[in-house]
Formats: C-alpha cells, structure tokens, sequence
C-alpha cells in the first residue's frame, strides 16, 4: 500500500460538500474519478474536514490509500483533476495518519460585503461593528456551542476550544493571490478569522450569522453571550450565513520530527 498526504484547494460552489453522495457531485467523488485515470486497484480518500455545500477549501489535506505501488506525483494528479480542484502537495505519509485525528487545529475564514460576490457572501447593511468586535472577542476560549451547530453532526460535545478570533477589514485579492479564486474589483470586504481546535456541523455560518443579527441590532451582544453561555434554545432568530463566503484556510498538525506545527497549506 502507499499512502499520501494530499494538501488540496478548491471551489465549492457547484458541489454538495466533501462527502461523496449517491447520484450527486462531491469534491470527493471528483477526487475517485481523478484517481482512478492514475492509479490501478483500489484506493479510499479521508480528509480532515467534511466541508459542506457550497464551502470553498484553501488547504485542504486528505490521506490517500492506494493499493497500487507505482507511485504518482503532484503533477501527475492535477492533470486529472477537473479545473475547480488543485493539488497544492503531495507527500508520502504513514500508515497510521488520520487527517480528522491527528490534526492540533483548523483555521476558517468568512469574508462577508454589502454587495454580492461569486466567493464573497452578502451581509445585511449596515452593521454597527463595534458590537460584533464584543461578541467575536467572547467566542475566545473553551465554550459550549450547544446553540450554534446544525443537529445532525457526529459529535458527542458540543465543547470547543477557540485559540484565535478576529474580525478584521481586508483586501480579499491579497487572500485569493494565486487561488483558484477572484472578485474582480473588490479590494476590500470583512473577514472572520477563526482558529480552532475542533469545530460543529455549520458552526461557523452559524456564528456568523448570529454576528450580523448583532450588527443589525436584532439582538444585542448580552443576548448573543446569552446564547453562548446559556442554555440549550428550542429557536434560534439567526439563520445559517451563505456557505459562498466560507473557507477552510488550512489544518495544522504536531509533528516532533519538524517543527512544533507543520501546516495544512504550504
């Protein structure tokens, strides 16, 4: 067998997320197509994080498990890649790595306007800023995110750990430098940036779109803490924010051979 670390990019703006599906287009059945034009017998596919509907990766990784001993490159693969996904590395891994696992974190960005855009989500307007700064500054830390995911998950906590949490303006052209990814005259837009240790099903639109009920003054930010810290809510007065502006940045994993964390994206 051979296996492969795989640092992988791509739009996922015409696929139904990750997971393969039956009858329906996934990254990951676009991936089993490719392979199968480079590689001979049986292979399996796991990445570190099963992106959903419309959401976009930057990096990406995914372990591959070839029962073929000719070994492939990163060339070789994008040449069988359709033109929304890109294999950014491709490296010989162990037996034993699980993406999902093994990784110490992951980090998201949201980019988010007042007009519409093909990779950038719209968000109502205005904003007040300053009370999404409050509420973005709250999420740092370890909290139970019991009314900020989709039921449905896998998960047995609603427990995460957040390290890092901004919201900051920037210029999306210098994020989506050689991407797969533009916004034609768009020089600047709104980013969450997230960093976590493990994240729920639709957890970040759902912050996201509980922030722009806050910005809106739909709630305030005592009622957003409120969500936070206490109980389980039969409703929400949010919906899940556009999956277009969502991105996985990249998965970063101890390995105490390198450095003290190697990234998900090179």
């Amino acid at each position: 067998m051979n296996y492969y670390k795989a640092i992988l990019q791509y739009d996922g703006t015409t696929r139904m997320g990750w997971q393969w599906q039956e009858g329906k287009l996934t990254i990951q059945s676009d991936l089993d197509v490719a392979l199968q034009k480079i590689i001979q017998g049986s292979f399996t596919t796991r990445a570190a994080s099963r992106t959903d509907k419309g959401v976009h990766a930057i990096g990406q990784v995914v372990k591959i498990s070839a029962e073929d001993p000719t070994t492939f490159d990163a060339k070789q693969f994008n040449e069988a890649l359709p033109s929304h996904i890109r294999c950014l590395d491709l490296t010989p891994c162990p037996k034993d790595f699980i993406p999902s696992i093994d990784q110490t974190s992951k980090e998201y960005r949201y980019l988010f306007t007042d007009t519409a855009e093909l990779y950038i989500a719209q968000a109502p307007s205005p904003l007040n800023i300053d009370n999404m700064q409050v509420c973005v500054a709250r999420l740092l830390g370890t909290n139970d995110f019991r009314n900020f995911w989709s039921i449905g998950g896998t998960s047995n906590t609603t427990i995460r750990e957040i390290l890092e949490c901004d919201l900051t303006m920037i210029n999306p052209q210098e994020l989506f430098r050689d991407t797969l990814f533009t916004v034609r005259d768009v020089t600047s837009c709104w980013q969450l940036r997230i960093v976590g240790r493990g994240f729920l099903k639709h957890m970040v639109r759902h912050l996201v779109g509980a922030l722009w009920m806050v910005g809106s003054g739909k709630i305030s930010v005592d009622e957003f803490s409120e969500y936070l810290h206490g109980e389980l809510r039969a409703q929400r007065p949010w919906k899940k924010a556009d999956p277009r502006g969502l991105y996985l940045l990249k998965v970063s994993y101890f390995d105490p051979l390198m450095s003290p964390q190697i990234s998900g994206c090179p």
